[in-house]
């Protein structure tokens, strides 16, 4: 499910999100693999690699934040 999302939590914590449950945790995974591109069934070593790379370009880690604020 969410392998990555403790490696991101600061990240996620500065965009004032910070996932309590694994309920929480699973919704921010799918809202990342539908901002990213990735379907749920995409394994998550594969998701994490493609959020490490968004999160280095600071336009696709923009669009990136844009939509998981959208969550709030």
């Amino acid at each position: 499910m969410s392998c990555y999302i403790r490696h991101i939590k600061d990240f996620l914590s500065e965009i004032g999100i910070e996932p309590q449950n694994k309920e929480e945790r699973k919704a921010v995974d799918l809202s990342i693999r539908e901002a990213i591109g990735k379907k749920s069934s995409d394994k998550c070593n594969e998701v994490w690699k493609e959020v490490k790379a968004v999160l280095q370009d600071d336009n696709k880690k923009r669009l990136l934040i844009s939509d998981l604020r959208q969550l709030k």
